[in-house]
């Protein structure tokens, strides 16, 4: 994977998504510890967005990493348990934790589906 993300539509989704959220250039720019100028630039595609900067821009304009790269590519994520901030909270947790996690959630599955 590289370690660059730059797609002509999913910057557009990032463009949009930052507006609905009613969020400045600035605004966004401050909270992802960026400047302005690269905000801009990550948005028009004529600078790559870091691929680990993602995660943390998607949370900040509130949109999923799925939503980013579109309803064409949601196939790619379907492994993806979690949202980001969830997900960076589990990558933080012992190992022992994150199996219990894996139990509930395999077992909330199948009572889910025993009900069905």
């Amino acid at each position: 994977m590289s370690p660059y993300f730059s797609a002509t539509a999913s910057n557009w989704r990032i463009y949009n998504a930052r507006k609905r959220e009613r969020m400045t250039v600035a605004q966004l720019a401050k909270q992802l510890g960026l400047v302005s100028s690269q905000i801009s630039k990550m948005e028009t595609g004529s600078q790559k967005v870091p691929a680990e900067l993602l995660p943390a821009w998607c949370e900040a304009v509130g949109i999923t990493l799925a939503e980013v790269y579109g309803v064409e590519n949601l196939h790619h994520f379907s492994q993806i348990p979690f949202p980001p901030l969830v997900a960076r909270l589990y990558a933080k947790l012992p190992q022992e934790f994150r199996r219990h996690i894996h139990r509930v959630i395999e077992s909330s599955y199948q009572l889910w589906k025993s009900r069905g």
